[in-house]
């Protein structure tokens, strides 16, 4: 992947990018005891009267099915019907008889023999016990062949662990000019969006995203954290903070002068609709009754006073957009949102906050015209009381989907009509520089799908356009996006975003650390 700056000297391109190594993820495992569809079925009985076939019976204590021989019989496939790699390991049982069979994958030409220990094991007493067979197999038209070796057989269950691969970050060396781009969080088979960083006064940085999906809409979303303490060279495990009936969406975060983490989402359910999918949730969306509904749908914040240890209760506000609210310098969070009326002129709300996030009042509305469809906006503090946001274009055209911008000189007391910048992408995240300037960041969805971010040289009044910067261009298609940006201590910028690493996968967790070019 590389960085362009649209229009730059030779001298400010990246040629040489660090290469960040290849990591292995493993996902949720898939256990399956369905041995009815073991092939061919001349040599599958249900009588375990029969010798010389094998039988399906029972377990004692559960109602799946297993499988069991204990004399010759023919060899039988098993399809798991998976694709992709995976880790697999069989399910036996101890018995005081020695217990073993023969596996193998269909494309090899050897049986691997399973010995099934059995130290502690009588008469009246049989447990089970897991037996590896395969790592990292490639199962796409694979079937398990099992023989008969002679020995007492029991097999309860297959288990697959999806392995994944994927580019692991690694941030740019001193001496190289990056960029440096690659995944910092991935969830096997899981759905990873909308995040948010935040460097704090110590030089953590935090993420929040959406994770634990199945997809782009699902009931599951959870809002999660990953930290890192060391500048993105290493990263936490995921920590779950949210987790209410509904799916849990985009989130901000924010650390305030007080020491407090604030983290910003809402709640959705969008699953609902028969547009997505053909509707696979609609069993699970009728068992959400009307009160859970009315105590969950919503628009809300979060606060922690331990640095993310503990969380108290959530409080509702009517703002509502991706990457939440800011602090000002007067000390007062500001929130910038869509949760108003239905009308163009009072959909996007400000609201503030003079007790740390504790409690919220609307102080102003943001005039749009009718031809703007104004969403998922963002703020950015300049000085002097001066406020710039953007905001997202959601308009039914996807070519005139250009980003919107819109001013308050008295600290957000009032706005100036929204009107249209010449940046195509959404939604926007602002930040102010250690040097004054002002950096926003905006997904591309369209090709080349990627991410994208520019600079303005003078409070937002112009933005160097000709000198777009393309953070990354080679994305595998258009779900992507929702980038945001912290600088670090050394001047560069970490970029976070959502977006797929291999074709195939699902949306991970990426990161680009990136330098910026020099101040005109």
């Amino acid at each position: 992947m590389k960085l362009y700056f649209f229009i730059l000297t030779a001298s400010l391109l990246a040629p040489s990018v660090v290469l960040a190594e290849e990591a292995t993820i493993r996902g949720e495992p898939i256990i399956k005891d369905d041995f009815e569809r073991c092939t061919p079925k001349d040599n599958i009985l249900n009588d375990e009267t029969r010798r010389g076939f094998w039988n399906l019976r029972y377990k004692t204590w559960g109602e799946n099915n297993m499988l069991n021989v204990s004399s010759e019989a023919p060899d039988i496939a098993y399809d798991p019907m998976l694709k992709g790699f995976y880790d697999i390991e069989v399910e036996s049982r101890a018995t005081d008889r020695a217990g073993g069979f023969g596996l193998r994958l269909s494309s090899e030409p050897d049986f691997t023999v399973l010995n099934v220990p059995n130290e502690g094991a009588t008469a009246k007493k049989h447990f089970n016990v897991w037996l590896p067979f395969r790592k990292n197999v490639r199962l796409d038209n694979e079937k398990l062949i099992i023989r008969y070796t002679g020995k007492t057989t029991y097999i309860d269950s297959f288990k697959f662990i999806p392995i994944g691969r994927f580019t692991k970050f690694q941030p740019l060396a001193g001496n190289e000019p990056g960029p440096s781009t690659g995944v910092i969080c991935k969830q096997m088979g899981r759905y990873i969006g909308w995040p948010t960083i935040v460097r704090t006064s110590k030089g953590e940085l935090i993420v929040t995203f959406s994770g634990d999906r199945d997809a782009h809409v699902c009931p599951w979303g959870k809002t999660q954290i990953v930290r890192s303490a060391d500048n993105g060279r290493t990263w936490s495990d995921v920590v779950t903070i949210n987790n209410t009936p509904l799916d849990d969406r985009d989130t901000g975060i924010i650390k305030t002068s007080k020491g407090t983490l604030l983290v910003s989402w809402f709640t959705s359910v969008y699953f609902e609709q028969g547009g997505w999918m053909r509707n696979p949730y609609k069993q699970h969306a009728a068992k959400i009754g009307p009160e859970t509904r009315k105590q969950w749908l919503g628009a809300w914040v979060r606060r922690s006073e331990d640095n993310g240890k503990t969380w108290g209760v959530p409080s509702k506000t009517t703002a509502c957009a991706p990457h939440g609210p800011i602090q000002l310098k007067d000390g007062r969070l500001i929130y910038v949102g869509t949760g108003g009326g239905p009308g163009p002129s009072d959909r996007v709300v400000v609201e503030e906050s003079r007790d740390d996030g504790v409690t919220w009042q609307q102080i102003a509305k943001v005039p749009s015209p009718a031809s703007f469809y104004a969403d998922e906006p963002h703020v950015v503090e300049c000085g002097k009381g001066r406020l710039v946001a953007m905001f997202r274009n959601e308009h039914p055209e996807m070519s005139e989907r250009f980003l919107g911008q819109s001013e308050s000189e008295d600290g957000g007391r009032t706005w100036s009509m929204i009107h249209r910048t010449e940046m195509w992408g959404y939604p926007p995240h602002l930040i102010r520089l250690n040097d004054g300037r002002l950096l926003v960041v905006y997904g591309h969805r369209r090709k080349p799908y990627g991410q994208r971010a520019c600079l303005s040289y003078n409070d937002g009044r112009t933005w160097d356009f000709k000198n777009e910067i393309a953070l990354v261009d080679d994305a595998p298609d258009g779900d992507l996006g929702y980038p945001a940006s912290a600088q670090l201590g050394d001047g560069t910028v970490l970029t976070i975003y959502y977006q797929k690493d291999q074709p195939a996968d699902k949306p991970s967790l990426m990161a680009t650390h990136w330098r910026l070019p020099g101040a005109k």
